[in-house]
């Protein structure tokens, strides 16, 4: 039986559903009323074991009259209902429905707590989910709002302060030799339930590899918990094997709202695709697609029908058979040491079919070459240079950088290997430079390129002027790749970057190293994503690593993910599906849109492997907690159960698993800590979610007692210990008082 809102005498306005009870009655502990000075019966676990007209309560046979109403399903841990306060306020029209010393105030009978000192600003410390209201001189229930604040929080600028979030180092369960990673990871979500309304926690996915074997075969697929590191799956089949080296990308082909992925199948000659729970979809039959490094895109080319895969210049259907493969011109391969096809399906000519960028060439939907130059082939990016509205492409390819026309292929302009190699970090030389990512650098509105070399990380400017460059250390493959974000809002990109031996974060706008952190890695093509892994609207970072760099001063192996100490990232899309990656070529769901929008004519997208910001760019939450009461039947040996409403009365959602600390005592007065709970729901604004605590140890036959409740704190006292960001940080407090535990007579 669910508990009732009469029982418990709380307006059903106060709660974010009926089910939300159900926290309190998974403790076993009724709502409603009994009493607790029954003579105990014989011992039971079921009414089975009484005799006839008793029940089983309280683990004790008692007659049914004297229980009736007090149980659920056969019996259980059940106690008298202590002190509740009303819930929120009643409703009126006017005056007359209110009771006396109530105002009838914004269509709710309310009753102001005085104080004269309260603020309405980010300031507000009223207790009990209650708001400042200036008009009524002091603090009045938050239903009675009708013009809330903008709930927002600003990052302090400068104070970054990443913090290892979780680590994946192997699983001990299934192969736990293949605990090396050398591939992008891919964020996505795998329950199919993600999009822009709903709350769902993504997944990453990665191919890892046994160092024994090494990366060139044998590779297994696995999939971990964005909020844990937990597995999901692992492809152990033999069968089904991936290459270890392979991009992923990760998308919904058939239509079912479930994305799959498609890497390099073992070897490289092939792709190979996987559905949502891991199990095999196909294999294709191709056996010459050289993979290498790279890794495919998804995309829907013709606006028809499925979506198609790309790899360099071969085009598979959605059911992995060959559409098309160019027989001449490039074939989207850098001419490296190692071969590593990233092309980019995109809309380059406005006509809602997408073209497919490799570099040297460009083709149609249907592989048909729509230009072809000889300034050889290499990694791509698409962005508006010009601000025309067409966008232009950049081609990082043999150690230079190059702008080309979308239109004909022409080169705007080229920043070639002497004036490059003439950067003091370059020595010798900058080597091959990797994938190019593009983003506003420096805040001057104008998109920039940041490429990747072998002792080197170079920003170059709109026009082609290099604009900063800073020493790293990349002497394996010298082709990595980077990630940029805004992390604090300020519209000036920070670098997210991985090289041999240590991950480096610098300041946009002239290359400060911000933050670095020992890693290492014998590089492929591989860079750290940035998204929403677990769902609490903020932003990580996720980086691969293996421990194949001997000299590396500090090795690691597996994954790690990384947030901020002080949860003051902004937040950001929860996918990030393959290594080409923009905004637009995906939905936040893992969709594959039917016709892809031309991210570039947004100012704030014309980017390139950069996250998007969410909607409200600083939108919080603001959690308060109200106290409700408490039940203290058997309390002697079972203790008091407090019952407690969290609401969220920001702008922002959050997460399962927000901290609600109980005091005996006001803790902003030296109260003694008691516990922490924790939210079990997501909360979205304005939702609450009623918690309860089980006080044990209470003082019996005493003097009545206050409990005070603190919402987002994991017991700091004085001074609350959050995980969150919020507008106003001093309204968390709730309180129960006349708390009192009788013996038994």
């Amino acid at each position: 039986m669910e508990p009732s809102l009469r029982d418990l005498s709380i307006r059903p306005s106060v709660l974010k559903s009926h089910a939300a009870l159900l926290a309190a009655a998974a403790l076993g502990l009724a709502i409603a009323a009994a009493g607790c000075s029954d003579s105990l019966g014989p011992p039971c676990d079921t009414d089975a074991d009484c005799p006839p007209g008793q029940v089983c309560f309280e683990r004790h046979c008692r007659p049914a009259d004297q229980v009736d109403g007090g149980r659920e399903d056969g019996g259980g841990d059940h106690g008298d209902v202590g002190s509740w306060d009303a819930g929120g306020p009643a409703p009126c029209e006017n005056q007359a429905d209110c009771a006396a010393g109530e105002r009838c105030f914004h269509g709710y009978c309310v009753t102001a707590e005085p104080d004269p000192d309260c603020s309405p600003t980010y300031e507000d410390d009223c207790t009990d989910d209650r708001y400042c209201e200036t008009e009524l001189g002091g603090c009045v229930s938050w239903e009675a709002r009708t013009d809330p604040p903008r709930c927002e929080f600003i990052p302090p600028e400068g104070e970054f302060t990443p913090v290892e979030e979780w680590v994946w180092e192997g699983d001990p369960t299934e192969m736990p030799e293949w605990n090396e990673v050398i591939m992008t990871p891919v964020v996505v979500d795998l329950t199919g339930t993600l999009d822009e309304e709903s709350f769902a926690i993504p997944a990453v996915l990665f191919n890892s590899f046994n160092a024994e074997i090494g990366y060139n075969e044998d590779g297994v697929l696995r999939a971990l918990a964005g909020d844990s590191g937990e597995p999901i799956f692992s492809v152990t089949d033999p069968a089904h094997r991936t290459h270890p080296v392979s991009g992923i990308a990760a998308g919904d082909l058939d239509g079912d709202r479930r994305v799959e992925i498609v890497t390099g199948a073992s070897g490289g000659g092939d792709l190979v695709c996987f559905d949502a729970q891991g199990g095999h979809r196909w294999t294709s039959q191709i056996g010459n697609l050289q993979i290498g490094w790279g890794g495919p895109a998804i995309a829907n080319l013709d606006a028809e029908g499925p979506p198609e895969i790309v790899l360099g210049a071969t085009v598979l259907n959605a059911d992995g058979t060959l559409r098309w493969q160019a027989s001449g011109g490039s074939r989207g391969e850098n001419p490296s040491s190692a071969r590593a096809p990233f092309s980019v399906p995109v809309d380059v000519d406005g006509d809602g079919k997408l073209e497919i960028v490799t570099g040297d060439t460009l083709y149609d939907c249907d592989g048909g070459v729509v230009w072809e130059r000889s300034w050889g082939d290499g990694f791509v990016a698409v962005a508006d240079f010009n601000g025309g509205g067409t966008p232009e492409i950049v081609v990082v390819a043999r150690g230079t950088v190059r702008l080309q026309s979308s239109v004909n292929g022409e080169i705007h302009w080229l920043v070639d290997e002497r004036t490059l190699n003439a950067r003091p970090e370059c020595d010798p030389n900058c080597g091959m430079l990797g994938p190019p990512t593009v983003a506003d650098f420096d805040g001057d509105g104008k998109p920039d390129i940041g490429v990747a070399g072998a002792g080197v990380y170079i920003v170059i400017g709109t026009y082609g002027s290099v604009l900063w460059s800073v020493e790293t250390r990349d002497g394996t493959s010298n082709i990595t790749g980077s990630a940029v974000f805004d992390f604090e809002g300020d519209r000036r990109a920070e670098v997210v970057y991985a090289d041999e031996v240590s991950l480096k974060v610098f300041r946009g706008r002239d290359g400060q190293v911000l933050y670095e952190q020992p890693h290492s890695s014998v590089t492929a093509c591989e860079y750290p994503v940035i998204a929403d892994v677990d769902g609490d609207f903020n932003a990580e970072i996720v980086i691969a690593q293996n421990d194949l760099m001997v000299d590396a001063p500090h090795k690691f192996h597996g994954l790690r993910v990384f947030g901020d100490a002080s949860d003051n990232w902004v937040d950001t899309r929860r996918i990030w599906n393959q290594h080409a990656y923009f905004v637009t070529n995906v939905g936040e769901g893992g969709s594959i849109p039917l016709v892809q929008s031309r991210n570039w004519v947004d100012p704030e997208l014309n980017n390139f492997r950069q996250n998007a910001q969410g909607g409200g760019l600083f939108d919080a939450p603001d959690l308060t907690a109200r106290g409700l009461g408490y039940t203290a039947g058997l309390c002697y040996a079972r203790g008091v159960v407090v019952f407690a409403a969290v609401a969220n009365r920001g702008d922002q959602p959050v997460p399962p698993g927000v901290p609600v600390a109980f005091y005996r005592g006001d803790p902003r007065e030296g109260g003694v800590l008691l516990g922490v709970v924790h939210t079990s729901g997501f909360l979205s604004p304005g939702e609450v979610e009623v918690v309860a605590f089980v006080w044990t140890g209470v003082p019996v036959d005493q003097p009545a007692e206050t409990v005070y409740v603190v919402a987002d704190d994991r017991g700091g006292g004085a001074t609350p210990d959050g995980i969150h960001s919020e507008c106003r940080e001093a309204n968390n407090v709730g309180h129960i008082e006349g708390i009192v535990c009788r013996s038994e007579t």
